[in-house]
């Protein structure tokens, strides 16, 4: 089987990995560009494959995307792409040489958005009623100039004709008016069918999105989903509102109007349909460079949104390191070659339009100059001749709209590729069968040998265990890097453990439902955020039946009621975007409040103190302390002074635990902690 593949003898098929999280790897593989052959046979043959959840591989941009289970053996992608493919190709491909017809992803994402059937009836029908007057129009039109001409020609006139006319004005007023009347009405009811498959779209990739686990967010930006939700999914609903609307009206131009030039003259009919097949020439040649040309776009699309969206992010440092000239030259450039990819875009449909142009021009001149030489040999009538002249403008319009519906199906078909894989993604962590009441949590806590790590090839944490009894405070402390905060993201499930088990009062945490996990553990992440809204939505937003009483008692406890007075609006006061009205500290003590308003059983701080003066430091930990009594507590810190207290601190150290106990026995041993303590407080072994 000649593949036409280049000889390399390193790597004959092109691969190259994209990116790699745990459970999710993207690979390029340049030998499966424009080979649907090979393409359609390696996914079949991917999901087949033991510990896949997904795959999806793409002959139009030569990527492959595999979801697999992180949990067991290791999955070497890469060997398998390439064994696979030469397993393939040794084969011959599908059985006798064919493969499989690859599935339009539009027509995969239309199925999935499409209003329902009841919904596309009214302005298919609509459209129907409008083309049937438009046609009566037409009818009217011809019987007019033919009647017209027969009169002149017979030279009447008189009383009959000043009738004839108003009948002629009167009808044709009352035609044209349902013309407009209907137009207007189809135009809306198409438009209000594209809103609502955007709409449709939209809120199911929103749903996809929202039940993604960490691993998900860690490939992509967050300039490609917010253009997937916006641009991608526009470009689809203007497809199904205005491609659907002319497509339908095309349709009925073609076949009415085209049977009935047939019917007047069968020999011209058929010279005028042989540039309308050959108009299908220059879709087929330039498929695979236009669909190349998209893609190019979109994603050179997404990395300017990922550049708008960390400037304007961090506009602050932006300023304090006097880069504004730097950036204004970065984000330019980032312009001027996304510009560049839309120009080439358009330069490829342009090309591909004015193709058609050309052939059906030369077709029409050339139908047109043989039409007339039929008139004058007087095989064709002047009646007949009259409706073809009327008709076939109709039929031209009609194909020359093709020009704006073949854009818009490219960019749908580059859109909805870019859609399916997100509408197919599957979470990697799948909730378990256990339900437990939240109330009923004890909130023991128990690590078993976990060992983990973001890339297979490194772990951040090796063999760790320790147990936490209920009602208990746990301290962790270590260097920067040491795996402190990844312990508290294992706890949530937000990543699946390597090796080992996690358990919550001697139950597997992978064997719970994971709402009710993660219900039964209040986290302050180490980056507060605070969403767009009030100091109220914040504060409650685990448990927005809270009342205002109970709220304003959760930011007593997180030394935040200050707040109330000295923020203009107390608990109704803005907090902007990602909460840039409030302090550093302000955010992190309303972000206290709102993990002690959803009064789990289990509470989880990650460096809660690190903005905070001394004064509220110690008015926290005090808040600590009496809510610990209720509560199992595991407090991250690099301030000792915060974990002091706690029944139990673990040292951890490259990702392992290297010292465990009190605070007074970890002094005493005079090992990291000891070294830690004495660089903070310069006490030495004085820990009064």
């Amino acid at each position: 089987m000649n593949l036409g593949l280049r000889a390399n003898q390193a790597d004959p098929w092109g691969l190259r990995l994209r990116s790699f999280t745990p459970g999710r790897q993207r690979w390029d593989v340049q030998a499966i560009v424009a080979r649907p052959f090979l393409a359609q046979p390696l996914e079949d043959a991917l999901l087949k494959h033991p510990g896949v959840q997904c795959a999806k591989v793409n002959p139009t941009s030569g990527r492959v995307l595999i979801l697999y289970s992180p949990i067991g053996p290791r999955l070497f992608a890469g060997k398998l792409i390439k064994d696979t493919l030469e397993e393939i190709v040794a084969l011959g491909g599908y059985p006798g040489g064919r493969a499989k017809k690859e599935p339009n992803p539009l027509y995969e994402v239309l199925q999935r958005s499409l209003p329902s059937k009841g919904q596309l009836a009214i302005p298919l029908l609509v459209s129907g009623l409008h083309f049937l007057v438009r046609f009566v129009e037409g009818l009217f039109v011809i019987s007019t100039i033919k009647t017209g001409g027969d009169k002149l020609t017979e030279g009447k006139a008189g009383q009959k004709q000043g009738k004839s006319l108003l009948f002629v004005g009167g009808m044709g007023l009352l035609l044209n008016s349902l013309d407009g009347w209907l137009r207007y009405h189809r135009v809306r009811l198409w438009q209000r069918v594209g809103q609502q498959t955007q709409q449709n779209l939209r809120a199911q990739l929103i749903a996809r999105i929202e039940k993604q686990d960490p691993v998900f967010f860690d490939a992509r930006s967050t300039g490609n989903l917010m253009n997937l939700l916006n641009q991608d999914t526009k470009r689809i609903g203007e497809f199904v509102g205005r491609g659907g609307e002319q497509i339908v009206d095309n349709v009925l131009v073609l076949v009415v109007y085209g049977t009935m030039m047939l019917a007047t003259s069968p020999t011209l009919t058929l010279m005028a349909a042989v540039p309308v097949v050959l108009l299908l020439l220059p879709s087929r040649l330039l498929r695979n460079t236009i669909a190349k040309s998209y893609a190019r776009r979109d994603e050179l699309n997404d990395k300017f949104s990922q550049m708008l969206e960390n400037n304007l992010a961090g506009i602050i440092d932006v300023k304090s390191f006097t880069a504004e000239e730097r950036e204004i030259r970065r984000i330019s450039g980032g312009g001027e070659e996304l510009t560049e990819a839309h120009s080439a875009a358009a330069a490829v449909s342009s090309l591909e339009s004015a193709m058609g142009r050309v052939i059906y021009s030369t077709g029409f001149a050339m139908t047109a100059a043989y039409g007339g030489q039929l008139v004058a040999e007087g095989t064709l009538d002047q009646e007949s001749y009259v409706r073809l002249v009327y008709m076939f403008p109709r039929i031209l319009d009609a194909l020359a709209s093709l020009e704006v519906l073949t854009r818009m199906y490219h960019e749908a078909v580059s859109s909805a590729e870019r859609i399916l894989p997100v509408l197919d993604a599957l979470p990697l962590i799948t909730s378990g069968p256990v339900r437990v009441n939240r109330n009923e949590v004890r909130g023991e806590v128990v690590f078993e040998n976990v060992s983990f790590g973001y890339r297979p090839e490194v772990n951040v944490l090796n063999n760790v265990s320790f147990r936490l009894q209920s009602g208990e405070t746990l301290g962790i402390i270590g260097r920067t890097g040491s795996g402190k905060s990844t312990l508290l993201r294992l706890l949530m499930r937000f990543y699946e453990v390597g090796e080992g088990r996690i358990l919550i009062d001697g139950q597997d945490i992978r064997e719970l439902d994971l709402q009710d996990l993660r219900s039964a553990v209040s986290l302050v992440s180490q980056d507060v955020y605070l969403f767009q809204g009030t100091v109220r939505d914040n504060v409650a937003y685990g448990r927005p039946e809270a009342s205002e009483t109970e709220i304003v008692e959760a930011m007593t406890e997180a030394e935040a009621k200050e707040l109330l007075s000295t923020i203009p609006g107390g608990l109704n006061a803005e907090v902007g975007e990602r909460g840039r009205k409030l302090s550093g500290g302000q955010k992190q003590r309303i972000a206290i409040a709102r993990a002690l308003l959803k009064d789990a059983p289990v509470l989880a701080l990650d460096e809660v103190t690190s903005h905070l003066d001394y004064e509220t430091e110690a008015a926290v930990k005090r808040s600590i302390r009496e809510v610990s009594t209720e509560k199992s507590v595991i407090m991250v810190a690099h301030r000792l002074a915060l974990v002091r207290n706690a029944d139990k601190i673990i040292v951890l150290d490259s990702g392992r635990i290297r010292e465990e106990g009190r605070h007074e026995e970890l002094v005493a041993m005079g090992g990291i902690y000891a070294s830690l303590w004495q660089l903070q407080t310069g006490a030495g072994s004085d820990f009064e």
